[in-house]
């Protein structure tokens, strides 16, 4: 008889920090989680907590897929739970145009000796060591490709304050995580800031299709 195939189980990763050992964050595509120890690669207090591999390939519990009229959209490869961690990446550089395809992230270098980069006391990030954007074109990086949701929709994964990566370096990314589980197929979305839309004259809309849902904001779901 044909084995029953078995969803896997996937646990939180924990934070990369400074004084811990770093194991890669990605699940191979049966999800099965990387055992890769990460070292620093250019004298940075937190490397990307990927492996060579995986900044290549993309972390496997995750897959990009086609979207009607995004082009492509981030979706679970497998149930995901609750503050599962994932890094945007990308090469340190200048802002491109808003007139042009932008898939970057602002980078904001965490302190070269704690690996932070937030107020002690607020835990607001800290805006004023702005040093140009990262930019994923051409790399192995998925959040690139995740949805803002729309209207109707909330997100189900944010950005942190952890940025990986040295000041002036080539290489840098930023820590997001999942607010709640995330279902085999389903979107993962995050707010890309009111200032995006604007700034590109382009208008909101719901991004869910029947194949590839997305969240829905609470408020929704009562009627």
């Amino acid at each position: 008889h044909a084995q029953k195939h078995v969803e896997p189980k996937v646990v939180p990763q924990k934070p990369a920090r400074i004084e811990h050992r770093i194991q890669c964050w990605a699940h191979s595509r049966l999800g099965r989680r990387c055992r890769t120890l990460i070292k620093s690669r250019e004298g940075e207090p937190i490397p990307i907590p990927y492996c060579a591999r995986h900044l290549k390939s993309g972390d496997g519990a995750l897959k990009v897929v086609s979207h009607p009229f995004a082009g492509q959209c981030l979706v679970a490869r497998f149930d995901l739970p609750k503050c599962y961690r994932i890094s945007f990446w990308g090469e340190r550089g200048r802002c491109a145009t808003s007139n042009k395809e932008d898939r970057s992230i602002s980078f904001y270098p965490p302190n070269p000796e704690t690996g932070r980069n937030y107020h002690p006391c607020t835990r607001t990030l800290k805006t004023n060591n702005y040093n140009g954007v990262l930019n994923p074109s051409g790399t192995g990086d998925v959040i690139q490709f995740a949805a803002c949701p729309g209207p109707t929709e909330r997100q189900n994964m944010r950005s942190t304050f952890q940025y990986f990566g040295l000041r002036n370096g080539h290489l840098g990314g930023l820590e997001f995580v999942t607010l709640e589980p995330v279902r085999k197929n389903h979107q993962l979305c995050h707010w890309y800031g009111a200032g995006w839309w604007s700034a590109r004259d382009v208008k909101r809309q719901d991004v869910g299709t029947a194949q590839y849902p997305a969240p829905q904001r609470k408020s929704d779901y009562a009627s």
